[in-house]
């Protein structure tokens, strides 16, 4: 995380407070103890929330947020789409896949046993399961907790067997599984994040406590809390409530049930670790509960909130971090559902009175959106900095509509324009321009208006590294396929997929590769089209240091051979516009603060403004 750096070692917990709340949020909270009640919050800092969310959704946010200060509600909205398709906004009561931020949760759990005399977190986890293999047999509940474990094969369920997919729903074979495979390290000499140690943990809950996981959370944390819409299966949502988890594109993975598992039964790949579902409302009111003593003592707080992990802020199952900016204090953790599109963050800053909640749908070129947006709401909040997003004029969407069509650049490289509509809040709407690159210049003017020349070189060569790996899997080129594969990876095999591809599909005719972008992670993707004589499609690779990477979100994507697959993403960037005018258009990068204008001339250019000048393109087709 961005904002976090340093370390603490030690935190008391003596917030007493009374629950006094404004009127926005007396429908929110139903907890005993609450953050001390002092005047409304300035209204400059809600409208700055407002008016920065409401761009962020034009640029592509989707999501619910909510923000309380001093025990005063300040935001509490949704913005984008909970269902593109169908058009259902976001809202305050969406629901939303929380991710990893389930680990808390089981956190919270192990410390009420922990409390209750019924564990120690020294206690090794022989205590409680069987025929652990010597090597693990130090493995302590401090360890699964911390991170520190060893414990290192995760199974995923979307991504496994049929074979597998049966043993992880059932406990003691996903124990024993998960067991039998090497240490990372020997317990205690190093930490690496584990989402297996903490089913371990949701394991151990069940066993003490002779309850199913979700159900002790259920009587234990949740009802206490006033947490009605979270859970696993027992809350029976309304399916027009939950979000769809949305990749870049028309990437739908629908509801988090649809991947994540089938049916009623959560597999122990997930459960205890992530995947369950919460709104804003929900997790205000843990964050209210874990403010007084409604879940654990002061004493046990203490305890999980200490950092035994100093070099990544690790506490029990949370984090507690300082900001980069004046040491604020804050207790965390953030949660990501990938490929799915599922992140989120809920951030507790003790000292300020400060609640931050973001939980989000939707990534963008392998970004988690709620990283940008939970640091620029912290400016804004604790800081009074937001950052200089252009403006949102409302413009009349049938102006938008005359702008469709394809441009096209003197050099060949086209610009796609469609409009379309952001949902930012309140079920309200605004006109805003989609505008795609095809080609390395079209791409690299979207993506920086002329202002990143070693990227541009960089997407050149990898572009025709790609052509590459696609000509040497057609001459069946061993040699020339082990200098472009990572070491671990058969060239052999990758022909063998690639033959079998051919031999249903019909010969190889033709590749046109369409342009390499930037992610907003580590790597770069290159789209391409391959035509075969039975089919034609949109297919990606994706690098990361020049080499061949196997990329999180690539993995429920039909693949032809190894690092190539179909892709559903048509275009190799697609930016959303915001309107500054009827003629004239910004993009601001949320991820990385950087804005593109564009405008459109009456006899029909679409004008890229950049560092040297403008650059031109002809309107070639109309949508």
């Amino acid at each position: 995380m961005t904002l976090t750096r340093l370390l603490t070692t030690f935190l008391l917990f003596s917030l007493s407070v009374n629950l006094l709340v404004n009127a926005n949020a007396q429908t929110l909270l139903t907890c005993g103890a609450l953050f001390k009640q002092t005047a409304s919050p300035p209204s400059d800092v809600r409208a700055t929330l407002e008016d920065y969310f409401q761009k962020a959704s034009g640029l592509g946010f989707s999501g619910a947020v909510l923000v309380a200060k001093d025990g005063n509600i300040v935001l509490r909205n949704g913005f984008g789409w909970a269902d593109e398709k169908q058009r259902i906004p976001n809202t305050a009561e969406t629901v939303f896949d929380i991710g990893s931020i389930t680990k808390v949760f089981t956190a919270v759990a192990i410390m009420q046993l922990d409390e209750k005399g019924k564990l120690r977190t020294s206690d090794l986890i022989s205590k409680y399961f069987s025929n652990v293999p010597k090597d693990k047999a130090g493995i302590t509940i401090h360890h699964l907790l911390t991170h520190t474990s060893g414990l290192e094969h995760e199974d995923f369920y979307d991504q496994s067997s049929e074979e597998i997919r049966a043993s992880l729903k059932d406990r003691e074979k996903f124990i024993h599984r998960i067991l039998s495979f090497p240490l990372a390290f020997q317990p205690g000499e190093k930490r690496r994040y584990s989402n297996s140690g903490f089913s371990f943990l949701a394991a151990i809950v069940e066993k003490l406590s002779g309850q199913a996981y979700e159900k002790y959370l259920r009587e234990n944390i949740l009802k206490p809390a006033g947490m009605s819409n979270t859970g696993y299966v027992i809350p029976r949502w309304k399916k027009k409530l939950v979000a769809h988890g949305y990749n870049d594109g028309p990437t739908d993975y629908g509801f988090p049930w649809t991947t994540q598992w089938s049916g009623k039964i959560i597999p122990w790949d997930l459960l205890g670790n992530g995947g369950l579902l919460s709104t804003v409302d929900d997790m205000y009111n843990f964050g209210v509960a874990l403010s007084g003593e409604k879940l654990l003592s002061r004493r046990a707080k203490e305890k999980m909130f200490t950092v035994y992990y100093a070099d990544r802020d690790q506490a029990y199952g949370w984090f507690v971090s300082k900001t980069e900016q004046a040491n604020h204090i804050f207790i965390n953790h953030a949660g990501d559902a990938v490929p799915q599109g599922w992140n989120a963050d809920f951030r507790w800053y003790k000292d300020d009175n400060l609640i931050a909640i973001v939980l989000t749908n939707k990534r963008i070129r392998a970004g988690s959106i709620r990283r940008y947006s939970m640091n620029h709401l912290v400016d804004i909040v604790l800081f009074g900095k937001s950052p200089l997003v252009p403006a949102f004029a409302t413009v009349d969407a049938a102006r938008l509509r005359t702008l469709e069509g394809t441009y096209k650049l003197d050099s060949g490289e086209l610009f796609h324009v469609k409009a379309d509509t952001a949902a930012v809040g309140e079920a309200k709407t605004q006109p805003i321009l989609m505008i795609s690159g095809e080609g390395q210049r079209a791409i690299d003017l979207l993506f920086s208006a002329n202002q990143t020349p070693g990227l541009t070189k960089l997407s050149l060569e990898l572009n025709d590294k790609t052509k590459d790996y696609i000509e040497a899997l057609r001459k069946t080129d061993i040699a020339a396929l082990k200098n472009i594969l990572p070491e671990n990876i058969s060239a052999e095999d990758a022909v063998g997929r690639w033959n079998g591809f051919v031999k249903q599909n019909g010969e190889f005719e033709k590749v046109e590769v369409l342009g390499t972008s930037p992610l907003n992670q580590a790597g770069m993707q290159t789209f391409l089209r391959l035509n075969f004589e039975k089919t034609s499609g949109s297919y990606h690779v994706t690098w990361r240091e020049a080499k061949l990477h196997d990329q999180e979100e690539d993995r429920l994507q039909p693949e032809i051979t190894a690092f190539l697959r179909k892709s559903f993403v048509v275009f190799p960037l697609n930016l959303p516009f915001l309107p500054q005018s009827e003629a004239n258009f910004a993009t601001y990068d949320l991820f990385k603060g950087r804005t593109v204008n564009v405008s459109f001339s009456n006899d029909g250019k679409l004008v890229v403004h950049t560092k040297d000048g403008d650059v031109v393109a002809e309107k070639v087709k109309t949508q």
